[in-house]
């Protein structure tokens, strides 16, 4: 018998492998060197730091055509697997320089690094690394919105208790609760939407700092790498290299607060004792000793994964917080820390996306709880309110002495019997009928009360609804936008190529 995992059986279906690798992390398996993770970028910088050499007469068409032969042979040969880096060669600019030079010779391959230094190709390579980062994060948001939305849709009426301090507050929507989610959520695509903003600027042309006396023309470089245009000031982006990884560390760990305030809400609903809903064995595993588990580790790891992106932050900040100007070779940490923060968090989003698509709610039992523990006090106290004339806090001092009461008597909702006693004793004289009572603290009615703009009712969540739809149409669409000025820059730069080819 062959044993590949110690639990299971248990199980209708098991996680799938990404499910698996997911939550086991780097148990069995290691992470490849940052730099790995640069090469597209830095032969792109490469390729966009040749065409303006060759565009500006700083190298020659003949030379240039000779580093281009070099650079798209490196290139077939890392997209097939077969570049490795020799860690004898530092970093992935030695390495690429030097097969370079090996290939074409000092004399063509020897010119690549004119007007340039290592200072502005590695905050080259990370802003180009960062900003394909934000793009995925923001369409990982917006798949998950989406699922969010479309489960919200199916569940806009169906009742559950609201809570605060994890007891019942009043009654609300699934539907309402999801949407809650997916409004933090569509402030998180504005955040990395925001980086662009900050950072979609070209750092390359500011050499080790100071620039250089080549002409280059950044103007055109920042074109070939679809940037909004060159930095300003050359020095901003050397001394400054920590900010870019920072901000976006911020986004990432603003947005795994919110998947981590997600994963706790569905672990307490889907346990025993809420039973509210039940996640899918895909997101669910076993013990090695304890027969009957279903355990949360999706869920799971996506808390532990938030508490690594904040201590990532707190790096981030505090290498920034001592530098003299121009570089600093702390900054260089920075790299390590931001790529592991994606590649620990980037998979939350689809498996996020997936524990949403695959969840069960169970309505009765969402419907029998939004009537338990006193979810029906408050909206009685309104209405008594409202009915009555009465002043909110001394009527608020009678629903408590009321809840006291009704207590006592083993119930879960204010009972008439409970309420009299509550007036008597504050001196005030109603009359109140049982049917009045109990009809105003039911879940339904409740939520047919709720008509401020926001509410869980009927119609503000189908308002929510579709105003969230409309936003993540817009998010799309700038992806999207952002997408194509990547794209026509890349073909820019392959007729710039193709001129000097000729």
């Amino acid at each position: 018998m062959k044993i590949e995992k110690l639990w299971g059986g248990r199980f209708e279906e098991l996680p799938p492998e990404e499910i698996v690798d997911f939550l086991s992390g780097r148990d069995v398996r290691g992470t490849p060197p940052c730099d790995e993770r640069l090469i597209s970028y830095d032969l792109w910088g490469n390729r966009a730091h040749l065409s303006m050499l060759c565009q500006q007469g700083i190298v020659s068409k003949r030379d240039g055509k000779k580093i281009l032969k070099g650079l798209r042979e490196l290139e077939s040969l890392y997209q097939k697997g077969k570049f490795k880096l020799d860690p004898s060669k530092e970093d992935v600019h030695s390495n690429i320089e030097s097969f370079l030079i090996d290939r074409v010779g000092m004399e063509h391959g020897g010119r690549i690094h004119t007007g340039r230094s290592r200072n502005d190709q590695i905050a080259l390579d990370m802003r180009l690394y960062l900003r394909d980062q934000a793009m995925e994060f923001i369409g990982g948001l917006i798949g998950l919105i989406e699922s969010l939305l479309n489960k919200a849709g199916e569940h806009r009426l169906t009742i559950m208790p609201g809570y605060t301090h994890h007891q019942h507050a009043t009654a609300t929507t699934f539907g309402h609760l999801l949407l809650s989610f997916a409004e933090a959520l569509e402030r998180d695509i504005q955040r990395f939407i925001h980086w662009f903003v900050l950072f979609n600027s070209n750092p390359l042309g500011g050499a080790a700092g100071y620039g250089t006396s080549f002409p280059l023309d950044r103007k055109l470089t920042s074109k070939l790498l679809g940037f909004d245009g060159p930095s300003e000031n050359v020095t901003d982006p050397i001394t400054q290299r920590w900010e870019p990884e920072t901000e976006l560390g911020y986004a990432i760990a603003v947005m795994m607060d919110h998947l981590s305030t997600m994963a706790q809400t569905l672990i307490l609903l889907s346990t025993s004792e809420f039973n509210m809903v039940r996640l899918s064995d895909q997101h669910s595993t076993g013990s090695s000793i304890m027969p009957q588990k279903r355990n949360p580790c999706s869920l799971e790891a996506i808390k532990a994964k938030t508490a690594f992106a904040h201590g990532t932050l707190v790096s981030l900040l505090s290498v920034g917080k001592g530098l003299f100007v121009g570089y600093n070779r702390d900054t260089q940490w920075t790299k390590y820390w931001i790529i592991d923060l994606v590649e620990e968090t980037k998979p939350a989003l689809s498996v996020m996306t997936d524990v949403i698509r695959l969840l069960q709610v169970h309505k009765a039992q969402m419907l029998k709880q939004a009537a338990e523990g006193f979810a029906g006090a408050t909206p009685l106290m309104e209405w008594m309110v409202a009915s009555f004339k009465l002043p909110l806090r001394k009527t608020k001092i009678v629903m408590e002495k009321a809840v006291k009461y009704s207590e006592k008597e083993g119930k879960e909702e204010v009972t008439l019997q409970g309420l009299k006693k509550a007036l008597r004793e504050m001196k005030i004289d109603l009359s109140l009928s049982e049917q009045d009572v109990k009809k105003v603290q039911r879940p339904e009615r409740i939520l047919s009360q709720n008509l401020a703009v926001g509410t869980p009712s009927a119609k503000r969540v189908q308002e929510n609804l579709t105003s969230l739809r409309e936003k993540v149409k817009r998010s799309r669409g700038w992806l999207n936008l952002r997408k194509r000025r990547i794209e026509k820059a890349k073909e820019l730069m392959g007729r710039m190529e193709r001129q000097i080819g000729r």
